[in-house]
């Protein structure tokens, strides 16, 4: 399974969305959520189940559930520990604290719904120019559609402005219910288009045993950049409501704040990425090596990561921009 890094609006997500999801749990009032899920991909993608199945729908499935959760003064303080964005980010290294404030049941749907509004409210592109046509400043873009129509969801519209110094104009924008702009839409008032935006696909940064090659790799430079990669990227951060690798809408396993990607983004001011070719050289010794054993073979976190010069450009970007990251498998 690949592993992405996206950007992450980190403002939108504490002020706007966690709130939402606080008020669903503790005073079972969904209208917020309801009124942000509906905007989504996945709500748009499930609006064409025939009304024999409508029971399966996500929104459906995730109101069942929040409705059979446990209610009373312990419950809600968990739940407000929960969905409140800072608070929750203080215990969840998994390392330090082996109780993070949880839902303890499975929440699949719930999660899906969360992840969802993250898509549509809280991404932000960062993109490699070598997977589109239009090419943006440091060699990255905004994504476009097959024909060639700039598109950016509201997430990144906030964003933007908030790199261009209007944070004022951003926090109208971020408490508004969002719309997709695109270039055709400015040209021709009249003209509407059907077609559904593609999803934010992220900047890759290799399967899931490659990220090891990057843990290993950032340790040999800086133990805290390596301990901030982990709660990124390899699960060490616990997620609200949990993660499903390669489920749609459930596959964020990790994140980081503004903050956190500005620290990562100091330890790693002055490491270069290693030579491509010489990292795919040194994977395929590896896998060599490894197929001989031998009390001298190397350990995976030991290996030249092949994707490292577009982590350590998506994580500067991140932090010229004031976003945190976000990462999904």
């Amino acid at each position: 399974m690949l592993v992405r890094i996206h950007g992450f609006d980190w403002e939108t997500y504490n002020k706007q969305v966690m709130p939402s999801f606080s008020r669903w749990l503790i005073e079972r009032d969904d209208s917020q959520v309801a009124q942000l899920y509906e905007q989504t991909r996945c709500a748009r993608d499930e609006e064409f189940l025939p009304p024999s199945i409508h029971a399966l729908r996500t929104w459906s499935r995730a109101q069942a559930f929040v409705q059979q959760l446990p209610q009373g003064a312990h419950a809600a303080r968990e739940y407000r520990l929960l969905c409140t964005a800072e608070t929750f980010t203080e215990f969840s290294d998994r390392y330090i604290h082996h109780h993070p404030p949880q839902l303890y049941h499975n929440a699949d749907a719930l999660r899906a719904v969360w992840g969802a509004i993250v898509e549509e409210y809280c991404q932000a592109w960062l993109i490699p120019p070598c997977e589109h046509s239009g090419t943006g400043s440091d060699g990255y873009i905004v994504q476009t559609s097959s024909g060639g129509e700039q598109r950016m969801n509201r997430g990144e519209m906030v964003s933007l402005l908030r790199s261009a110094g209007l944070d004022e104009l951003a926090g109208e924008i971020s408490t508004q219910v969002p719309l997709r702009i695109s270039l055709e839409e400015e040209l021709d008032d009249d003209e509407e288009s059907d077609e559904t935006p593609l999803p934010l696909q992220g900047v890759e940064i290799g399967h899931q045993p490659e990220t090891l090659h990057l843990r290993g790799w950032l340790g040999t430079h800086s133990i805290r950049a390596l301990a901030i990669f982990e709660l990124l990227a390899c699960s060490r951060r616990s997620m609200p409501f949990g993660y499903h690798a390669g489920e749609p809408y459930e596959s964020y396993i990790g994140y980081l704040t503004p903050d956190e990607a500005w620290q990562l983004a100091q330890c790693i001011k002055h490491i270069t990425a290693p030579d491509i070719e010489k990292a795919q050289a040194d994977v395929l010794s590896y896998r060599r090596q490894h197929m001989t054993g031998g009390d001298t073979a190397r350990m995976i976190d030991e290996v030249l990561p092949a994707y490292a010069d577009a982590f350590l450009k998506v994580v500067r970007m991140a932090s010229q921009y004031g976003l945190g990251l976000l990462c999904s498998i």
